[in-house]
């Protein structure tokens, strides 16, 4: 199989069009069938079905599509890579979960810079599922996240703490509080008070989610009976809508930080059992298979002694 007719079938099936594709890659349509054909017939089996409206992909296909945009992801990476080491750049990318990255990472980071000032530092926030699935995809060699029970199917069996693919290496403890305006009349809530207010509410793939889930599992309340206001990945545009509204959130500590000092934001107690449900520990990660360089290997203890 030659790269450059994944490249080819993989515009072709975005494009769903083998005349627009040809036109995208600057390539002949006849020089672009032919190589479809012999990818085609590489794998056995049809990854198209023609049609004068254009072109559909098959089952075989959609799983042929999958993988190729990882691998031309992974071209692309490669590509990079190179280009940086023959431009001598040091450069040093970090993948962090929102609730790290957004806040406390951003507040400590300045004094690692400081004493590697030819050092570029670049850092992408995601939730913890994607800061794993990219650093294992190879588009970050670091990673910093909370917990690993989002991990991808294709990579991992139940027991995801003993991944045999990642090093995980758990540095600082945080937890959700739920938080209020100073408007808010009260400090303490009951359980049941909790189902009539309206609370802003993560993603539910994120891992914030899954902690409070559990929590009021554990409590017998179901996260469905609650007054949603809305979802949001951004801790930002959390923050900001329950200072100026009626909502409350759960946000982790060490993102509120200013905020409590300030008294622009205040935590309200609940009187339910398994607080400890909502405390966790983020973990800095990289693949097994894959030896830091010096730089890495120093961010590496820097962020474990913050």
């Amino acid at each position: 199989m030659k790269i450059d007719y994944l490249k080819s079938f993989y515009y072709t099936a975005r494009c769903s069009s083998i005349s627009k594709a040809s036109e995208t890659l600057h390539i002949s349509q006849p020089g672009l069938s032919k190589q479809l054909q012999k990818l085609e017939k590489d794998f056995g089996a049809t990854l198209f079905e023609r049609s004068n409206k254009g072109v559909i992909l098959t089952k075989i296909g959609q799983k042929v599509f999958d993988y190729a945009e990882s691998i031309l992801q992974l071209e692309k990476n490669l590509y990079n890579e190179i280009e940086k080491i023959k431009n001598r750049e040091e450069q040093l990318n970090i993948a962090a979960c929102q609730n790290f990255g957004s806040f406390y990472f951003a507040s400590k980071i300045h004094k690692f810079e400081k004493d590697f000032s030819n050092l570029q530092i670049k850092i992408n926030t995601y939730n913890s599922s994607k800061v794993l699935n990219k650093v294992l995809n190879h588009d970050y060699t670091l990673g910093i996240l909370v917990g690993m029970e989002n991990c991808d199917h294709l990579f991992f069996e139940k027991d995801c703490e003993n991944c045999p693919y990642i090093d995980k290496i758990e540095f600082f403890e945080d937890q959700l509080v739920l938080c209020a305006s100073q408007n808010f009349d009260k400090n303490l809530i009951t359980r049941d008070e909790m189902k009539n207010l309206a609370i802003i509410m993560r993603e539910d793939d994120s891992s914030a989610y899954n902690l409070i889930n559990d929590f009021l599992n554990k409590n017998k309340i179901n996260i469905d009976d609650l007054n949603l206001s809305f979802i949001s990945n951004s801790i930002n545009i959390t923050k900001q809508a329950v200072i100026n509204g009626d909502s409350l959130a759960f946000l982790p500590k060490s993102a509120v930080t200013v905020e409590l000092a300030r008294n622009i934001l205040k935590i309200i107690e609940i009187d339910a059992n398994f607080k400890e449900l909502l405390h966790f520990k983020y973990s800095i990660i990289k693949r097994k298979d894959y030896q830091l360089t010096d730089k890495e290997e120093q961010f590496k203890k820097f962020i474990l002694s913050v």
